[in-house]
């Protein structure tokens, strides 16, 4: 199972928007399952996502995949998501808030029944991994620390 990282991976103005963009988002709480504990979520139609930023994406993956759905994720101190898969061929994720690495907060990718991918949420990072690889996405740890955020790509 191939996992792909991109580090500074958009330009500091197309960073600024999606950053922008995620502070005045319609938040809507969202559960992945009747298990999991509830986390923020913001569904994302506008060409700049859908088109721009995914043209983007492109040039780092393995196929010719289409945008399935496409939102913000944030996750508030002490809201960690559970271990899900996204039911799509892959998923692909740019984290978009400033990050320490002494605030935890990492995806924990199961890339075997023994072996897990732990990556660090560094801002403008781009992860991309199958999306039926089961998954979790950590919160940060301190209740003084901001909303762990990123922009999710499910991809068909």
């Amino acid at each position: 199972m191939e996992i792909v990282t991109v580090d500074k991976f958009l330009s500091s103005r197309d960073l600024d928007q999606i950053d922008r963009d995620s502070a005045d988002a319609n938040w809507r709480i969202q559960r992945s399952d009747v298990h999991s504990k509830d986390f923020l979520k913001c569904e994302l139609k506008d060409e700049f996502y859908t088109e721009y930023i995914f043209s983007k994406i492109k040039p780092h993956l393995d196929s010719d995949y289409k945008v399935s759905r496409v939102y913000f994720n944030g996750q508030w101190p002490g809201r960690d998501g559970s271990f899900h898969t996204d039911n799509c061929p892959r998923t692909a994720l740019i984290y978009v808030r400033p990050y320490h690495p002494e605030w935890g907060g990492f995806t924990q990718i199961q890339k075997s029944k023994m072996e897990f991918e732990i990556i660090m949420p560094f801002q403008n990072r781009l992860v991309i991994f199958p999306g039926d690889a089961q998954h979790k996405a950590y919160a940060f740890s301190g209740d003084e620390l901001p909303m762990r955020v990123s922009l999710a790509y499910k991809l068909v």
